[in-house]
């Protein structure tokens, strides 16, 4: 695995693109490629990226992809470079420790059924539908699970995207990397997540002895009624259509009309709005209509 490369998904965050990409030089092994994939294209953002010595690749998108699709140009633009392995990068979640990325490396080269390696991860549980937390005891080690979460610092081979293909990008947001991996497991691959990392991601996050919650009643959070119509919207249609499993689809419309019945005890205004968006999930879930529907940051 000699050849490795890396990308940033971008929007609006020029700052913390700068930490995250000091971060990445900072690693015990170094990358051989490094593109930043913009789905906002600002003057100051390319001003960051100029500014560091080492050589970097500026790709500006004509419209916003989401993270979905930022993803998934990254990981074309590197696959089509021949990179070996390709670390899966957030603006604002770079690797925390200066070996991450060489202790994943390492979790990738245990055998050629490992299709990728985090640092933070997650089992699916089928029956309910949804992720479980590992506990903390549990970390230790080298572990297999189902998901690596977007910052997951998750690092993909060159062989998953042959077998297995690119992350949907017409998910937008909401998902894909959840929709990514169980892809991956379902194609027989496995997934390892180095589980003393990971404890240490939790302490310094300071994410210990942390218990599930399912609210439900919504919190009122205007800025994130975008968010629920997306999450939803791709839950139902991944299940429906991508994993054949319409009983997991049907749990989530149910779900989503119970959240939309509560919403109402946050105020009139609350609930029409978060009413209004779950419906809309609902039916561009079950009917496939993708891509960026809602503008981030709708109310």
């Amino acid at each position: 695995m000699s050849r490795g490369g890396a990308f940033f998904v971008t929007y609006k965050r020029p700052e913390e693109l700068a930490k995250s990409i000091e971060s990445l030089f900072k690693q015990t092994r170094k990358i051989d490629l490094l593109v930043i994939v913009d789905n906002s294209p600002s003057a100051e953002t390319e001003s960051v990226i100029s500014a560091f010595q080492e050589n970097i690749t500026y790709l500006p998108m004509k419209d916003n992809t989401g993270s979905a699709g930022g993803i998934a140009v990254g990981i074309q633009w590197l696959y089509d470079r021949g990179c070996e392995w390709i670390y899966c990068g957030d603006d604002d979640n770079p690797p925390r420790s200066p070996e991450t990325i060489e202790r994943l490396i390492r979790l990738l080269e245990q055998g050629n059924d490992i299709a990728a390696a985090g640092a933070v991860g997650a089992k699916w549980d089928w029956r309910r539908g949804r992720l479980d937390r590992i506990p903390d005891h549990l970390l230790s080690g080298v572990l297999e699970v189902d998901v690596i979460g977007g910052s997951g610092q998750m690092i993909v081979r060159r062989e998953t995207i042959e077998r297995v293909g690119l992350p949907a990008k017409e998910l937008f947001f909401g998902y894909p990397d959840v929709e990514y991996c169980l892809r991956i497991r379902k194609a027989g691959f496995k997934i390892l997540i180095d589980g003393d990392l990971m404890m240490s991601y939790r302490v310094a996050a300071n994410r210990l002895n942390i218990v599930q919650q399912r609210l439900l009643i919504p919190r009122r959070r205007y800025e994130s009624i975008w968010r629920n119509y997306y999450t939803s919207r791709n839950y139902i249609y991944m299940m429906k259509n991508t994993f054949h499993r319409p009983d997991l689809a049907g749990r989530e419309i149910f779900r989503a009309l119970v959240r939309s019945v509560f919403s109402w005890f946050r105020g009139v205004r609350y609930g029409a709005a978060f009413t209004t968006l779950q419906s809309r999930a609902v039916f561009d879930g079950i009917f496939g209509r993708l891509g960026r529907r809602i503008p981030p940051g709708a109310k």
